[in-house]
């Protein structure tokens, strides 16, 4: 009768090479997906009392100014948030420091019936807004963009993470 020796040494050397080939793979599927996104970042808010004053810093490095883009917000609340919209200021400075203008964005986390809108389950939804489309950056260099809560409360509940998304235009 021969010996399994051989076989069962060698098996753990057939999967590991399996995991060398497919891991990547999959990376390469996963970041491939969407080439078209240049930015995005999530950053996390006190949900138990965002302020008013806490504001939200993005930087953005621009290197072709000939390319234009379209911009969104993520939004991550729970269901304690109290309402069915949200209110933001952004202010962009550019990167000679100049300000060129401060919007303000309204975001709908939940249907009019007070259902949520977005993806998630139990009492967290995620939610992406776009808010600009065919954007031009006209110079180069790092753009910040500098977002705060804009409701009539002086502390907010129930918002966990605010985003901001930038991709190329299609």
């Amino acid at each position: 009768m021969k010996s399994n020796a051989n076989f069962l040494k060698s098996k753990p050397h057939s999967g590991a090479l399996k995991l060398f080939v497919i891991i990547p793979l999959l990376v390469f599927l996963f970041t491939s997906c969407n080439s078209n996104v240049v930015y995005d970042e999530n950053k996390t808010v006190d949900s138990e009392s965002w302020k008013a004053d806490d504001k939200i810093f993005y930087e953005f490095d621009v290197k072709n100014t000939s390319n234009k883009y379209k911009m969104a917000l993520n939004v991550r609340n729970t269901t304690d948030y109290p309402y069915n919209n949200i209110y933001f200021f952004m202010k962009t400075i550019l990167p000679d420091g100049s300000i060129t203008r401060t919007d303000t964005i309204e975001c709908y986390l939940a249907y009019p019936d007070g259902t949520w809108k977005g993806k998630g389950s139990f009492d967290v939804k995620d939610n992406r807004f776009w808010i600009a489309k065919n954007v031009e950056f006209k110079q180069k260099g790092r753009y910040v963009f500098e977002i705060y809560q804009a409701t009539s409360d002086s502390s907010l509940v129930g918002i966990r993470d605010v985003g901001l998304h930038i991709e190329y235009q299609d």
